[in-house]
C-alpha cells in the first residue's frame, strides 16, 4: 500500500512539472512576457512559447537597441548582469539569467537589411530538463567515484594482506 502512495506521489508531481508553465500563471500573459520589445517590427510568427518579429534595420541597430533597453536588467545590489550575451554564428543569443517571465532573445545575423527576433518565453520543461542534465551528471560523477574507491579498496586489501603474510 505505502509503495503504491508513493508511486501515485511522484507521478503527480512529475505531471505537474510536466504541465506547460501557463498553467501555472508562470510566464503567462501576452507575447513577448515582459522582454523589450524594439518599436517598428512586424510580427511574423506566434507560438505558445515564441514570437518572431521582423525588421527592415540592420543586425548591429537592433544589437545596440538590445544592449541600451537590458543594461538595467541586472541585480543593483550585487552589481549582477542578468543577460548573459552569447556570439553564435547564425545569431546573437541573450538569455535571461534572472527571474524574467522570458528566457531569451536570439537577433538573427542574416547579413541583410531585414533582421529577425525570436523572444522565448520561460518553461517548466526547460527547467526540468536543465535540473534532470545536473543530476544524471553529479550521479554519474558519483559512480565513477565509487567505482574507483571500489578498485583502490580491492588493491589496498590486497597489498597489505600479502605483507601481513610475508612478515
Amino acid at each position: 500500500m505505502k509503495t503504491i502512495v508513493y508511486a501515485i506521489a511522484a507521478i503527480v508531481v512529475l505531471a505537474a512539472a510536466l504541465l506547460p508553465a501557463s498553467s501555472y500563471g508562470f510566464a503567462s500573459g501576452t507575447a513577448p512576457w515582459g522582454a523589450p520589445v524594439m518599436p517598428g517590427g512586424k510580427i511574423v510568427k506566434t507560438e505558445s512559447t515564441a514570437i518572431y518579429i521582423e525588421y527592415n534595420e540592420p543586425y548591429d541597430k537592433l544589437l545596440a537597441w538590445y544592449k541600451e533597453a537590458l543594461k538595467n536588467h541586472r541585480d543593483q545590489q550585487m552589481n549582477i548582469d542578468f543577460a548573459k550575451y552569447r556570439d553564435w554564428k547564425d545569431q546573437m543569443y541573450i538569455e535571461d539569467q534572472g527571474s524574467a517571465n522570458w528566457h531569451s532573445i536570439g537577433i538573427s545575423k542574416t547579413g541583410g537589411p531585414t533582421t529577425t527576433v525570436k523572444i522565448v518565453r520561460d518553461n517548466f520543461t526547460w527547467i526540468l530538463s536543465t535540473l534532470l542534465i545536473r543530476f544524471a551528471g553529479v550521479f554519474l560523477v558519483l559512480c565513477v567515484l565509487w567505482v574507483l574507491l571500489n578498485i583502490n579498496s580491492f588493491l589496498m586489501k590486497r597489498y597489505f594482506s600479502a605483507k601481513k603474510q610475508t612478515a
